[in-house]
């Protein structure tokens, strides 16, 4: 394949140019190296030293002739200074040879020539040439473009998750003051806030709600328009043809409002009405009266917390007048309620029809039989014979003297005498 070649031919230059500066740069460090280890020799030292050994030994076995020494010492120092040189040279291309050696012993030609690789990798701009690049060759899976990656031009058969372009030409005009649509609009829903221009026909073929302000507007401003153009007269035989029908068929309204209030809801009579002349109303689930009330002539409550029944000036809390008699029912005092009639009249406590007690004008009381526990105390003429608990009591109605003053019962219908008179 194409792509392969050109893979291959770059990453060969790429080779190349590594092992090119790697062979440089170590060659350049040995270079180096050589010359340190030939400047830290110090050649002078070492030849003053072994010429000196070698004038001592010569001179010592030598005649004192000075120009035959001088000679001799001029031919033997050069003789010395050749050899010495070779000497030198060897020794130190010997300790030259050490030191790179141990020099290049020390280096990491691996890690060397990974440094050097990604330094000229990404140094390196690679450029692919036109066409050289297969789509089959391109990973889509992990490809991703963002919308930062994508500038002009023109995108046909757009869509995406909620777009589905199927247009052939431009529809739809987005800009900064407004937004132009070519053709028909269709949508579900529509939500205008604001002003709203129509320049041409509107057709509405749903309906309007009733209750909506823009209709409640358009039939207030055409019923306002319809009564200032109508002649009073096809108005007035209107509307007593529609006062006849409702006459006849009478009226039908879910709604009544006054001023923008609801007189009549439905079922439901409006709060702010707060008074009326009604004659008659059904069954009352509830009912809260706040000041003076009088129903059926009989019960009358006070905003002083008073009732009264049969009666529109209670005296207590509860009054009750039955024709001429008055019983009262409230406080007495602190703590101390009461039950009475103010007038000169007597108040019967009954059960069953039994006048039980009675209390008399006078402030006495009568009863017929009192309980006290098991045992009864009653009023007889004679002895009783019936069995009553033991200990009862029969007060003797029709005393004498040497008589009893009554009777107590001893158990099993047997009684005895007590209180003697004498």
């Amino acid at each position: 394949m194409e792509i392969d070649k050109n893979v291959n031919q770059l990453v060969q230059n790429i080779v190349a140019q590594i092992t090119t500066q790697i062979q440089a740069e170590a060659l350049a460090q040995i270079e180096q190296k050589i010359s340190d280890v030939i400047n830290s020799i110090d050649t002078t030292s070492i030849l003053t030293e072994k010429l000196s050994q070698k004038l001592d030994a010569k001179i010592s076995t030598l005649p004192l002739d000075t120009r035959s020494i001088e000679a001799t010492i001029g031919t033997r120092v050069n003789g010395l200074a050749e050899n010495l040189y070779s000497v030198v040279q060897q020794k130190s291309l010997e300790m030259a040879n050490d030191a790179v050696t141990k020099y290049v012993a020390d280096i990491d030609f691996q890690q060397l020539c990974q440094s050097t690789l990604l330094s000229a990798i990404n140094n390196q701009t690679l450029e692919h040439p036109s066409n050289s690049i297969p789509p089959t060759a391109i990973k889509l899976d992990s490809l991703k473009l963002t919308g930062d990656n994508i500038a002009g031009g023109i995108i046909k058969n757009f869509g995406s998750t909620g777009i589905d372009d199927q247009a052939n030409s431009c529809q739809l005009t987005v800009m900064d003051t407004m937004t132009v649509v070519e053709n028909n609009l269709l949508t579900r829903d529509l939500t205008v806030k604001g002003k709203t221009t129509i320049e041409g026909d509107l057709v509405v073929t749903g309906s309007i709600p009733s209750d909506s302000p823009m209709f409640v507007n358009f039939v207030n401003a055409a019923a306002s328009q319809v009564k200032t153009s109508i002649d009073s007269t096809i108005f007035d035989a209107y509307s007593n043809n529609v006062f006849a029908k409702i006459k006849h068929s009478g009226i039908d309204l879910s709604q009544i409002t006054i001023n923008g209030q609801e007189l009549v809801n439905g079922g439901n009579l409006g709060n702010f009405v707060t008074s009326s002349n009604l004659q008659k109303v059904g069954v009352l689930n509830d009912l809260q009266v706040k000041g003076e009330t009088l129903l059926g002539q009989t019960l009358w409550t006070s905003a002083g917390k008073r009732v009264g029944i049969n009666t529109i000036e209670p005296t207590q809390a509860l009054t009750i007048w039955d024709q001429e008699v008055e019983v009262g029912v409230g406080k007495q005092s602190t703590n101390t309620a009461v039950i009475e009639t103010p007038r000169n009249q007597a108040l019967v406590l009954s059960s069953n029809r039994k006048n039980n007690i009675t209390l008399n004008i006078d402030g006495s009381i009568d009863v017929n039989k009192i309980n006290m526990g098991v045992m009864s105390f009653a009023v007889g003429e004679r002895p009783p014979a019936d069995n009553q608990p033991k200990g009862s009591i029969v007060f003797n109605s029709n005393p004498s003297l040497g008589g009893p003053l009554g009777w107590v019962s001893l158990g099993d219908a047997r009684w005895a005498n007590f209180g003697i008179i004498d």
